[in-house]
């Protein structure tokens, strides 16, 4: 197992055991302390008051960290001692939580002033319900045909001290059909943790429950598309870039779900040394027994990066992905340059055409075995693993836990400069 790999399971595994593991524990594994087991024993505590209730139970990955993110308490007993005492033993600031000798002398006063406490829940905090009031819009950040993503602050505290986020909503003209693709893409985001994939924070609800925005995390150095122009890294950096994204589709895809827009457009850069998958509204889950999904009536597609059983057939694999990774490797190793984009490069392949009649020269020349050329800046056994992926025959691609392999392999070489 790689050192990535054990990193995220170590972070997931700590994430798991939200509540019970102390907030500083789940920032740094290796920070335990006897105020670790202080907020241990309140969390304790709140199942013995609640007959063994399991505390956030049905929480998601994302929701609970998203729990600890927003600083949110557990819900409290009526008993205002014994809620108080949770509520100490449970504060965010470890240097706060009382000394153990403190809390039996508390727990003895309890006992002796309520010998009959039935403790009565208070209302659980939801930290993944944003308030639409407190949502500052700042600017947008894109803008597609349905929909729009903007960077907003969410400040309950009204002093500009509150988060980042990036907020997508759709259009107000578009808010009746496509109303369900955000849905959907609500409940694939919040399904999903990984570090290499854009992290769901939650929802507002708009007027009247109907209309729905999706809050995630901001990361402020954009796509690929926008940040590798103005960054010219190392090719090291570049392979890095690849594996974190071949290893954010590998968890898709053993979760059953086609991401079906994978581009550097949809590759977020969280910073210099690592980049997340984003932009969901594709996404589609594929059921065990079929292996693929069928598209019916789509309108918007990224035909370019596309392989030909989805032009053709309107079936989208797994594999159809690692097509997907190809096109969008071709786009890294370029730097994404404009001069490179393989939506004018596959034009010039095809010649002057328009409407219907490109798609079918796409295929055409898909189907005869015409492939991106190789740029000059790209390193011949990287653009041997692009043309692995982009193999006519699904079945005969390579997949991701492969190319994970291989740009590892080509990282452990390549220079720094």
């Amino acid at each position: 197992m790689s050192v990535t790999s054990v990193r995220q399971s170590r972070c997931r595994e700590c994430v798991e055991r939200i509540p019970w593991i102390a907030p500083e524990c789940v920032k740094d594994a290796a920070n335990l302390t006897i105020a670790a087991d202080k907020w241990g024993f309140g969390t304790t505590l709140w199942e013995i008051c609640y007959d063994g209730e399991v505390p956030l139970k049905d929480k998601k990955l994302t929701e609970k960290q998203r729990f600890y993110e927003a600083e949110c308490p557990l819900a409290t007993p009526d008993c205002r001692e014994l809620a108080d005492l949770m509520t100490h033993c449970m504060t965010y600031d470890p240097r706060k939580r009382p000394f153990f000798r403190a809390i039996v002398r508390d727990i003895d006063l309890i006992v002796t002033q309520n010998p009959s406490i039935k403790p009565v829940p208070s209302p659980e905090v939801d930290p993944t319900m944003f308030e639409k009031r407190f949502l500052k819009k700042i600017r947008e950040l894109g803008e597609g045909h349905f929909g729009k993503v903007e960077l907003c602050r969410y400040d309950p505290r009204g002093d500009r001290t509150g988060e980042l986020v990036a907020v997508k909503s759709l259009k107000p003209e578009n808010r009746e059909e496509p109303c369900s693709n955000l849905r959907s893409e609500i409940n694939i985001l919040k399904e999903l943790y990984h570090e290499n994939i854009v992290k769901y924070k939650g929802i507002c609800q708009e007027e009247g429950g109907q209309a729905i925005k999706l809050i995630m995390e901001y990361l402020p150095s954009g796509s690929l598309k926008e940040y590798l122009p103005h960054n010219k890294t190392s090719q090291k950096t570049l392979y890095s870039y690849a594996i974190q994204i071949c290893q954010g589709m590998e968890y898709l895809g053993s979760r059953n779900y086609i991401h079906r827009d994978l581009a550097a457009r949809n590759v977020l850069v969280e910073n210099a040394d690592r980049v997340k998958i984003g932009d969901f509204g594709l996404t589609k889950s594929i059921k065990d027994n079929e292996g693929y999904y069928t598209v019916k009536g789509e309108q918007d597609s990224p035909v370019f990066w596309y392989a030909p059983e989805c032009l053709i057939h309107c079936k989208f694999y797994l594999a159809s992905d690692v097509w997907s990774f190809g096109v969008t490797m071709y786009e890294l190793i370029t730097f994404c340059n404009s001069a490179y984009n393989p939506m004018p490069m596959f034009l010039k392949m095809i010649g002057p055409s328009q409407g219907q009649m490109t798609m079918t020269r796409l295929v055409n020349i898909l189907e005869e075995g015409q492939r991106l050329p190789r740029p000059d800046m790209c390193p011949e056994p990287v653009y041997a693993l692009m043309r692995k992926c982009w193999e006519k025959s699904p079945e005969k691609r390579i997949t991701f836990k492969s190319l994970i392999d291989q740009f590892t392999l080509l990282h452990a070489t390549a220079s720094s400069t």
